[in-house]
């Protein structure tokens, strides 16, 4: 997940992934864009982002249905 300090909205979306992680033996990274001027200029304002397996999910906010196709769909 891309994110940076005091973001409210990260917050809230690694605070909904909580039950995923727990059930489905995943992982999450946090990447702070703060710390990295090309991952500032690719995602700006438009945090947080989740990826899975390297796939854009969503950003903002959680959509549960896409992350539950992505976790059903995975090798």
């Amino acid at each position: 997940m891309f994110t940076r300090p005091g973001c409210g909205l990260c917050e809230e979306l690694q605070a909904e992934l909580e039950p995923w992680l727990s059930g489905e033996n995943l992982d999450l990274e946090l990447v702070d864009i703060s710390e990295d001027p090309d991952l500032q200029a690719r995602f700006g304002h438009r945090i947080p982002v989740l990826f899975v397996d390297g796939e854009e999910l969503c950003f903002g906010k959680l959509d549960c249905d896409l992350l539950q196709e992505s976790l059903a769909i995975r090798p």
